[in-house]
């Protein structure tokens, strides 16, 4: 792999084709078609500027998204299609990739922690506290929340069994409801006519269910230690983003329920950011920080860049070859047993290794010309992307955590098994009974 420095033109560049990706996509998807070629040019761009700074195994995963896609397309030729989608191929996933620049951006208005914090508080309260302040927090800032709280409560460059497993789940769950996470973007996109929402009513209750069991489990356990328990001084008053942000978003999508709730929150980060720096730093300051973080911070993104950007090849091979080649197998509707066979089976590749947004896309793929309840499909995605995230041995981010945190492949299968199989048991029930 060769080295490419941060500071480099080179990444600079990159940065600033992310941030006119992010801008065209609002564009694009506000009317603006034309916007979209720009959107999709700079994406690719950025990708082959940033390219260097990706890991070998980052390559070869990437190149088999890109090849898989390519088959599609050419299996599809050979059934009748005589098209060549290169606006579909480039900006597929346009949405998600400046959604996830976007909300880099707030980033920069976030304290998480106390300038003074008061005395560490320990047991159940602090507990609460600390998988209440990584909730809520990575619900805006993503996994910098988790890196952050991690790193603030690791001793000795581990993280014990209770600290590890609060601060992972309490990161993923927030993927279940918050809309300025990937994996709702990737839902809302992949399962058609969903609504953010809508989803909310069904979500939210699996996610208190999530933390309330990882309470239980560590009040309960032998070892678990509740008790001594030392917490991370959360800065609650910071938690006013993360409110101001939904409150937009809702009014935003009230006002304007036309657009993707997916373009309104890429909007409102990059706006609510400029504005609050404006008003903390002034005018000139304000801007030389966007732009600072835009040719320094924006091209560390590189790696979801490039996994995005090649999903995204690859859905458009795998959706027009099905839809040359419909693959059924045997199934005449999607109903509410079939949805739970089909989570447990996406919940079994993120086990073995398979990252959500793979398994997510082909299966939308297959299972749309079913006609599915968007509703239904796009809550059985989001549950295999938070549940897979921390029952998956070798999902990303429990490689995070045993790169950064010390923790083994098979401590992450374990501590999480039994908190898996109750969340699948869980969402099961409700969907068997609300649809």
């Amino acid at each position: 792999m060769n080295t490419v420095s941060r500071s480099s033109p080179q990444q600079q560049v990159a940065g600033v084709l992310i941030l006119l990706m992010i801008f065209s996509s609002v564009l694009g998807a506000s009317g603006l078609q034309d916007f979209l070629w720009i959107s999709g040019i700079s994406a690719l761009v950025a990708l082959i500027l940033l390219w260097p700074r990706m890991s070998r195994t980052q390559h070869i995963q990437c190149g088999i998204f890109f090849g898989v896609g390519f088959l599609g397309l050419g299996l599809a030729w050979v059934n009748g299609y005589r098209e060549i989608p290169i606006q579909r191929f480039i900006t597929q996933n346009h949405l998600l990739i400046s959604l996830l620049s976007a909300v880099s951006f707030l980033r920069l208005i976030t304290d998480t922690r106390l300038e003074t914090p008061e005395v560490i508080k320990t047991g159940s309260k602090a507990f609460w506290q600390t998988i209440g302040g990584v909730h809520l927090f990575a619900s805006v800032i993503n996994i910098s929340a988790f890196i952050i709280f991690g790193d603030a409560l690791k001793k000795n460059g581990r993280l014990d069994r209770t600290t590890a497993t609060s601060i992972q789940r309490g990161f993923a769950l927030a993927a279940l409801w918050s809309p300025f996470f990937a994996a709702m973007g990737t839902c809302l996109l992949y399962a058609p006519g969903s609504k953010w929402t809508h989803l909310l009513p069904l979500s939210i209750p699996i996610t208190v269910l999530g933390l309330t069991i990882t309470w239980a489990e560590h009040r309960f356990r032998k070892n678990g230690n509740l008790d001594l328990f030392k917490g991370y001084p959360v800065n609650f008053h910071a938690l006013w983003v993360p409110s101001l942000m939904v409150v937009c978003v809702l009014i935003a999508h009230n006002i304007l329920p036309q657009i993707s709730v997916l373009v309104l929150v890429s909007a409102l980060s990059i706006s609510i950011t400029t504005v609050v720096l404006i008003a903390k730093r002034h005018l000139l300051p304000a801007l030389k920080t966007i732009q600072d973080f835009s040719q320094n911070r924006l091209p560390d993104i590189y790696g979801e860049l490039a996994l995005f950007f090649s999903t995204g090849v690859m859905a458009t091979g795998i959706t027009v070859f099905i839809g040359q080649a419909p693959l059924t197998f045997g199934i005449e509707a999607f109903t509410p047993a079939i949805a739970v066979i089909v989570m447990g089976v996406l919940l079994l590749l993120a086990f073995i290794g398979v990252h959500a947004i793979v398994s997510i896309v082909a299966a939308s793929a297959i299972l749309l010309p079913l006609n599915p309840d968007p509703l239904m499909l796009a809550l059985i995605f989001l549950v295999t992307w938070s549940v897979g995230s921390t029952g998956g041995p070798i999902s990303g981010l429990n490689l995070a955590m045993q790169g950064r945190y010390g923790i083994t492949a098979f401590q992450c299968f374990a501590w999480n098994i039994i908190y898996t199989l109750i969340i699948f048991i869980g969402s099961s029930i409700l969907i068997l009974t609300i649809f």
